[in-house]
């Protein structure tokens, strides 16, 4: 049994002498262990970056009037339910007025005076033809008539008119949102009869922040949701002071009606809070901090080197960079916990077709990996 064991230990030994002594006499060195990290390089892009918010608003019809009337009584009749659609200048209810029994009385009057008035100017112009009056009285007989005249037709059009307001009619064309009359109610000029709507077309009211001001104009296009369905909305109109009950500017955007909208509906509002046009970029990942300040390694020569930037917005994939870097920076986006100032590092082989940056001088992780493989591997000659 120990012949057996000597002998197979002599037999690795011989084995191993084999496999090294070609390695000797070809002067071939034996391949070391790589222990620089391999990282990826990308150079800052030119793009957009758009930060969106949501928001509650509340639905309202573009055009809304409350109807009041011009004269006050009593409702005789009620001619419209709320719901219902109602054209412009159609009646909605009739009004029974003690004022217009008075101005009847007045204008009845008017009529008698300028019938006598006129009666009395035929007699004079009569008496005048037969030389039986003089001129003064004939123009007196004149004025008279005519002031009587005038004073009918002052009466008449008051009378005319009052009977054209027992009649309350539509001042626009919508859907009435609300009635708050009966039949023999008793109203005045301050009464609301109804409240109408109007059917072409809504908006939404809300409000929005400082910040989001500066990234909002006026015909901006928004996304609205409800109910599952989405509606693109456009704003209309901007407020230019806060408003001191919800701190807020208030905002209006007009959309058109559709299914699924109706006056007071909260519906989900997606709008721009900030933006960044045409701005230099880099992976966020690629950005780290140390007591508050940002900074990136930048790959130079084969070295790690830490720049310091300034950073502004930033989505799940891009920062904005402002200041510290440039468009021909090399910036390592990939991590390890070797990466620090001054560190040796080896940048990844780049895709086919991509060009390398950092010179002449830069290794690959791939290029040091196939000499690795050449050290270890015996030469065929040998």
């Amino acid at each position: 049994m120990n012949k057996k064991i000597i002998i197979a230990g002599a037999a690795v030994v011989v084995l191993a002498a084999v496999i090294a002594v070609p390695r000797i006499f070809t002067g071939e060195e034996i391949g070391e262990y790589e222990s620089r990290p391999t990282v990826e390089v990308q150079k800052p892009e030119t793009g957009d970056i758009v930060l969106y918010t949501e928001m509650i608003g509340t639905i309202e019809p573009a055009s809304k009037a409350d109807v009041q009337p011009k004269m006050g009584g009593e409702i005789l009749e009620v001619f419209f339910q709320a719901g219902d659609y109602v054209e412009a200048g159609q009646a909605l209810c009739q009004i029974d007025s003690d004022a217009l029994t008075s101005l009847k009385l007045s204008m009845d009057s008017a009529s008698i005076a300028m019938s006598e008035a006129q009666r009395t100017l035929s007699r004079t112009q009569a008496l005048y033809a037969a030389g039986a009056v003089s001129q003064q009285q004939m123009e007196q007989a004149q004025d008279a008539a005519e002031s009587s005249r005038i004073a009918y037709e002052s009466a008449k059009n008051q009378y005319d008119l009052q009977v054209e307001y027992t009649t309350v009619t539509a001042p626009i064309s919508g859907v009435v949102e609300a009635r708050s009359i009966e039949p023999h109610d008793h109203i005045g000029t301050d009464t609301v009869v109804c409240t109408i709507s109007s059917d072409d077309q809504y908006e939404i009211q809300f409000g929005i922040s400082d910040r989001t001001l500066e990234n909002l104009s006026v015909g901006d296009a928004i996304q609205v949701d409800k109910g599952g369905n989405t509606y693109e909305a456009h704003v209309s109109e901007i407020g230019t002071m806060v408003n001191a009950a919800t701190g807020l500017y208030d905002v209006k955007a007009a959309v058109p009606q559709e299914n699924g909208l109706t006056t007071g509906a909260k519906v989900k509002l997606t709008v721009v809070q900030d933006q960044a046009k045409d701005a230099l970029t880099i992976p966020v990942d690629a950005v780290s901090y140390s007591a508050s300040v940002a900074y990136v390694y930048c790959y130079e020569d084969g070295t790690a080197r830490r720049v310091d930037v300034e950073t502004g917005i930033y989505d799940e994939e891009r920062m904005e960079i402002l200041s510290g870097l440039t468009a021909d920076s090399q910036v390592i986006t990939t991590w390890s916990n070797e990466l620090v100032d001054g560190a040796q590092v080896l940048m990844k082989e780049a895709d086919a077709g991509e060009e390398i940056s950092g010179g002449e001088e830069a290794q690959t992780a791939d290029e040091a990996q196939e000499g690795e493989d050449a050290a270890e591997t015996p030469s065929a000659g040998n």
